[in-house]
């Protein structure tokens, strides 16, 4: 008769325990592997949207013998709501709610919107109408399309639930933008004008001293300006040392502009004053820290709302300058330690958050002397 034996399958308790450590101690060696490809990646891809841009651009060129300007400003001339203190380009009149009431928008193409044709969006190209302000109705369309070339895959802000409303803190919510990751490079210089200020060696130019009645050009010594443009002749210290476009980050916010493609402000689709030229550019460099770093439409609201220590926790400090307006932003990124660019030559490059101040300014610059070690 055989002899029957119980035998108790399974894992005891300390083997359990012993497994899960394993587990855990696996995870804790592959999981940051994984994320670290993830990102390589991802940046990867920022990249090549960057080189895309660049040879967009030089299509751009070869047709029009110029690079786009950062924007188009349509007239009257001048700036009558600062009262002459500020250029064209930099005051919003449907954020702040004095458009269409009293005048109408003036702010028409940004450089990307100029260089729908070469990205192969000819169809959204034709939906502009260039006869009217991006902000009017009839241009609904083209400033609210996801372009996934204009997206660095690393943003996690940059869906279609986080447009940017560019009335909102006018109180109405009826222009919205789609975000994007690009900025053009309109130049790290100082906030004042050459041609106005006594001692402004290193600020920006304006057409005319008249601010408020006949200005209708500014630019510095960037890749571009407010209805100025550049050549590649203008490009004396090298195109492999030039900056043409920067990273920059989507807005955080609903009331936050930064980061929307066809908007043809700094922060929105252009860097501005982000060089280390004088204590009061508090933007210098990117990722820049400063909790007044970026001065932009939006900002009192959202530090009303979410408070100055958070929006630097995120990585997104802001001034709320009065009276409010867009007039300075930095390149950013949600890549660790570091932002891409886009240089003139085409190549992009991954710039370091500890780069030099120095050669920040210098390869953002049309008239710095080139760095070699950068």
């Amino acid at each position: 008769m055989p002899v029957s034996r119980n035998y108790q399958w399974g894992f005891s308790r300390v083997d359990v325990i012993v497994l899960s450590a394993i587990v855990a101690l696996s995870a804790s060696l592959v999981l940051p592997a994984v994320q670290r490809a993830r990102e390589s990646a991802r940046r990867a891809q920022c990249q090549s949207n960057l080189q895309t841009l660049g040879i967009a651009l030089h299509a751009y060129h070869d047709a029009a013998q110029s690079f786009p300007p950062a924007v188009i400003w349509s007239g009257p001339p001048g700036e009558p709501w600062l009262e002459g203190l500020s250029p064209i380009g930099w005051y919003d009149r449907v954020a702040m709610g004095k458009a269409p009431t009293s005048e109408r928008d003036r702010v028409c193409a940004n450089w990307l919107i100029m260089l729908l044709p070469a990205l192969h969006q000819e169809e959204l190209a034709r939906a502009y109408n260039s006869d009217v302000p991006v902000a009017d109705p009839a241009n609904a369309g083209v400033r609210t399309a996801e372009l996934a070339v204009v997206k660095c895959p690393s943003d996690a802000f940059n869906t279609h639930l986080n447009h940017y409303v560019r009335d909102l803190i006018a109180g109405s919510h009826s222009n919205e933008y789609a975000r994007g990751n690009y900025g053009i490079n309109a130049g790290p210089d100082r906030g004042c004008f050459i041609e106005k200020h006594r001692g402004c060696s290193d600020g920006l130019h304006v057409d005319s001293t008249d601010l408020a009645h006949k200005n209708l050009v500014v630019w510095g010594t960037g890749f571009a300006g407010f209805n100025y443009c550049i050549s590649l002749k203008d490009i004396k210290n090298g195109i492999s040392n030039m900056v043409a476009v920067d990273e920059i980050r989507a807005g955080i916010d609903p009331a936050d502009p930064r980061g929307s493609w066809a908007l043809g402000f700094p922060g929105a689709s252009l860097t501005f004053r982000h060089g280390l030229v004088s204590k009061a550019e508090d933007a210098h460099g990117p990722n820049n820290a400063d909790p007044d770093s970026d001065d932009i439409v939006g900002c009192k609201d959202m530090r009303d709302r979410m408070g100055r220590a958070y929006l630097s926790s995120v990585g997104m400090p802001c001034h709320s300058n009065r009276p409010e307006s867009n007039a300075q932003a930095t390149s950013r990124s949600m890549h660790p330690s570091g932002v891409n660019v886009l240089l003139a030559d085409g190549a992009a490059r991954f710039v370091s958050d500890a780069i030099d101040p120095d050669i920040w300014y210098s390869i953002h610059s049309l008239s710095a002397k080139p760095s070699e070690d950068w």
